[in-house]
């Protein structure tokens, strides 16, 4: 690989030499650097050291390299004539700009203006007041579409001065500037280790405490210890950071390198060296969930903000708004509405419902956000309804949406009459209680969604400390309730809705057709995680149910306590929950792609996501339609059932050779979960379209249409084009 490094470097500046220099000249008339030796101070001082940098304006569009320039270029090299008995350090690298001008070709280097410091120590026994003359002989390599081997000599005459010299008037400044940008070693403890095919370079330290890790970026000194292109997935820790890297061919011989150096930069713009040791990361380098991701340019990309708490908590609470109109949720708020209708003109009882409704949903909200602090902390990668990637959760769930119909059918009655219609139903109380478990379960059920402003709040959310991750579940929780709340308080409103009466028995009948749609869709869902076998058992905890509730009711209607029939109905339903988990101990779990990937196939030609699945189609130049999804994400199978299934979507992909890839999230992964979190997302549905030669991907909206998806395949396919025609000319 380093042979080919060199033969590649080799050919870019003997191409462009012979293609852009005359006949009997050597190298290009205009030069596309220029250069000029500065200095920090307007004198040097005997047996001090002085620094000296070399400024190189480079034309628009072009660019040097740094000390290591990535996978082509050369980095810029400095010959010293000094006097006698002066000697020239090291050139103090500026930190570097990450330079994508290839799918797989990734430089590391500089556009624009740079100073390259370096320290010039002075004798001794220089003699004040004598004038001394240094002299830099530069070459570098600058590039564009072409590479243009250039060099240039500069020099600079100093006076030897006695006591502490003033800043040069003219590039002091800028040079003193300069050199605190600089990368230094500041004490960093850091380690490396392999794991699963990656390099896992861990560091801890004051500098990395308490600072925006997002867009933190590694460049190693050594060129072939990484794979440039690859990339840098963060994890944030409570002292520092742990970063997973593709490693490069120095670490693929039975000899790996003892140590990992190069600088850690920040998007902040503060940059550290560091060396790295064989070892385990230190403690304190994980374990608090990656940060929000950001461009390589350091801005945040569209879908992934660092939105700041007041914009996360404005997104949040309007996210809980809208979320009352997924169709998730649909059937238990139906459900709480009925029971407000039963209040409509008893204004105390409706008040303490509304109350009782939105303190269940906030407790639930926090419990889950306490859930996901307390998994985050535990190294897990969790993010919205995390709780569905469990089958055991799911069939659970399923379970109490059947008794909730059951219930609404009338097969058995939990509490009073049909005025308590929705807390009954819900939890199988009346009154505040029954509301209070009505939250919950409203709750519980509106995890499969995803609403607009919240997977921007979610993500933000995620990546902060515990306090305001609960305090941002607080608001989704009370966008969620306040529709309802608001409506148990206003007299107004509670007056338009009719009296109750016996059209409230035929609305509860009614209700209950949604509740068993749900429990079927989640037996769908915990087939799609655990297979055919335990939805079977899923099945027969399903029967049992029904059972107990069927015997629940005959005890009701018999008119007193009948212990027999409590007893097996409460057996018959202990049964029904053991049936579902002792199907899951048989049943292995499905590997690889679920049968959601398989419902993506149906629609688009696709194959399962992976990282290295998508650095191989990019590669290739193609464009790529990243689908994140899940089997309990009811937004993601409404736009799969639509805008990615009509046959003009199919035909733009066709047409345009557009890859599509399918993430299935609806078993935990923490692959997928790390995507996400790299674009800013605690949760799916996430759609990403890659274009050629396009480092950032343009991030769709949650909600698709079929208009907008081929729009965006068009858009990635000019770009694929432009690319093209670039190509022959990049080096």
């Amino acid at each position: 690989m380093r042979i080919v490094h060199a033969v590649r470097r080799l050919v870019c500046a003997v191409t462009a030499a012979v293609a852009l220099a005359p006949a009997g000249h050597a190298v290009a008339a205009e030069p596309k650097v220029r250069i000029a030796l500065v200095a920090e101070t307007a004198g040097a001082v005997p047996g001090a050291t002085v620094h000296v940098a070399l400024k190189q304006t480079i034309t628009p569009g072009w660019h040097t390299y740094w000390r290591n320039p990535g996978d082509s270029g050369e980095a810029t090299t400095i010959r010293w004539t000094l006097p006698a008995g002066w000697r020239a350090g090291e050139i103090i690298w500026p930190t570097p700009e990450r330079q994508q001008v290839a799918p797989t070709i990734v430089n590391y280097g500089y556009n624009g203006e740079v100073l390259l410091p370096t320290p010039v120590e002075v004798p001794a026994d220089a003699a004040v007041g004598e004038r001394v003359t240094l002299t830099a002989a530069a070459s570098w390599l600058v590039c564009s579409d072409i590479c243009i081997p250039e060099q240039g000599v500069a020099s600079l005459t100093l006076p030897v001065v006695a006591g502490r010299p003033t800043v040069d008037r003219r590039d002091g400044e800028a040079v003193r500037q300069a050199l605190a940008a600089a990368p230094r070693p500041v004490g960093l403890t850091a380690s490396f280790d392999q794991v699963g095919g990656r390099l896992r370079l861990a560091a801890v330290g004051p500098e990395l405490t308490g600072v925006d890790l997002a867009g933190t970026y590694f460049f190693p000194f050594d060129g072939s210890a990484l794979n440039h292109s690859g990339s840098q997935a963060i994890e944030r820790g409570a002292e520092g950071l742990t970063l997973s890297l593709e490693p490069g061919y120095a670490f693929q011989g039975s000899q790996p390198p003892s140590a990992l150096s190069g600088v850690l930069a920040l998007a902040s713009g503060r940059a550290f060296e560091l060396t790295a040791t064989p070892g385990p990361p230190p403690a304190g380098a994980h374990g608090l969930g990656p940060p929000p991701a950001r461009a390589s340019d350091g801005e945040p990309l569209p879908a992934e903000q660092d939105l700041g708490l007041p914009l996360a908590l404005m997104f949040a609470l309007l996210g809980g708004l809208i979320l009352n109109l997924m169709p998730c949720v649909f059937p238990i708020l139906s459900m709480k509405a009925a029971a407000l209708a039963g209040h409509a003109h008893e204004q105390t009882a409706a008040r303490g419902q509304a109350l009782a409704f939105g303190a269940g949903v906030l407790a639930t909200f926090l419990l889950l956000g306490g859930a996901v602090v307390a998994l985050q902390s535990a190294g897990q990668a969790v993010g919205w309804g995390f709780q569905l990637q469990s089958p055991a959760v799911v069939a659970g769930l399923a379970l109490l949406m059947l008794l909730v119909a059951l219930n609404l059918s009338g097969v058995f009655h939990a509490g009073g009459g049909v005025q308590n219609l929705g807390g009954e139903a819900a939890a199988g109380r009346g009154g505040a209680s029954g509301a209070f478990l009505t939250g919950v379960l409203a709750v519980v059920v509106a995890a499969p969604c995803t609403a607009p402003f919240m997977a921007g709040a979610m993500g933000f959310a995620l990546t902060q400390p515990a306090p305001v991750t609960l305090l941002i579940f607080a608001a989704l929780a009370v966008g969620f309730a306040l529709p309802f709340v608001l409506l148990g308080f206003s007299p107004a409103l509670l007056r338009r809705l009719p009296r109750p009466g016996p059209w409230m028995e035929g609305l509860r009948r009614l209700l209950a057709l949604p509740m068993y749609g749900t429990a079927l869709w989640l037996a769908w869902v915990f087939a799609q995680q655990a297979g055919e076998a335990a939805l079977a058992g899923l099945f027969a905890g399903g029967l049992l149910t029904a059972f107990a509730a069927w015997l629940w009711g005959v005890r009701q209607r018999s008119g007193g306590p009948r212990a027999p029939l409590a007893t097996a109905a409460l057996a018959a339903l202990a049964a029904a929950v053991v049936a579902p988990v002792l199907a899951l101990r048989s049943t292995p779990p499905e590997s690889g792609e679920g049968a959601s990937i398989e419902t993506a196939r149906a629609v688009l030609p696709g194959e399962p996501f992976t990282p290295e699945r998508l650095a191989a189609l990019r590669a290739e130049g193609r464009p790529v339609f990243v689908n994140l999804t899940a089997d309990w994400c009811v937004t993601c199978k409404v736009n799969e059932a639509s805008a990615l299934s009509s046959a003009r979507v199919a035909q733009a992909f066709r047409e345009h050779q557009v890859a599509y890839l399918v993430g299935d999230w609806t078993r935990r992964d923490a692959v997928i979960a790390r995507t996400l979190a790299e674009h800013g997302r605690a949760g799916v549905p996430l759609y990403l379209v890659y274009a050629p030669g396009v480092d950032r991907p343009a991030v769709l909206p949650q909600l698709l249409t079929e208009g907008m998806v081929v729009a965006a395949v068009r858009e990635a396919a000019a770009a694929r084009a432009t690319a093209a025609v670039k190509a022959p000319a990049r080096t």
